[in-house]
């Protein structure tokens, strides 16, 4: 019964939008994701630089291990390991379920190394078709203007 807490995660739910793909692994991500799409979170005066619609939605699709397993604890050493052969199964199992639902898309899924940003993480990235800027997308805002 356990491991159907973390069901979620070797088999998330996808959802679409402004034909962009996006994992959802906390329950009301869909809405949520819309939402904040919609909503610009830059006004031009944070002095963050643009962002391309690509680099947002690559944003969206990027999961610290750690983070998804909290509960691990134990030794660092041991904790390293686990989250490294964790991610290493995400990774393929995402694959899997992103080739299942849509099997004229290519994803990149990968493990990407710790660093100064971010912890061990697994990417997602849709390859093909290539990702569209949607009508509205403003990058010096970083929201769809207009709704979504």
């Amino acid at each position: 019964m356990e491991a159907l807490q973390y069901a979620y995660l070797y088999w998330p739910n996808l959802f679409e939008l402004h034909g962009a793909v996006f994992l959802g692994l906390q329950g009301d991500d869909e809405r949520e994701t819309a939402d904040r799409l919609s909503t610009p979170v830059a006004d031009g005066q944070t002095g963050w630089a643009p962002m391309s619609w690509t680099e947002m939605v690559d944003s969206y699709n990027v999961f610290e291990v750690e983070q998804l397993f909290r509960r691990w604890r134990g030794p660092a050493e041991v904790s390293e390991d686990a989250h490294r052969v964790l991610g290493e199964f995400l990774v393929q199992m995402w694959s899997a379920r992103l080739a299942a639902a849509y099997p004229s898309r290519e994803f990149d899924v990968r493990l990407i190394e710790a660093d100064e940003d971010m912890d061990l993480r697994v990417q997602v990235t849709q390859r093909r078709p290539y990702l569209v800027e949607p009508a509205g997308w403003d990058g010096c805002r970083r929201g769809v203007i207009g709704g979504v």
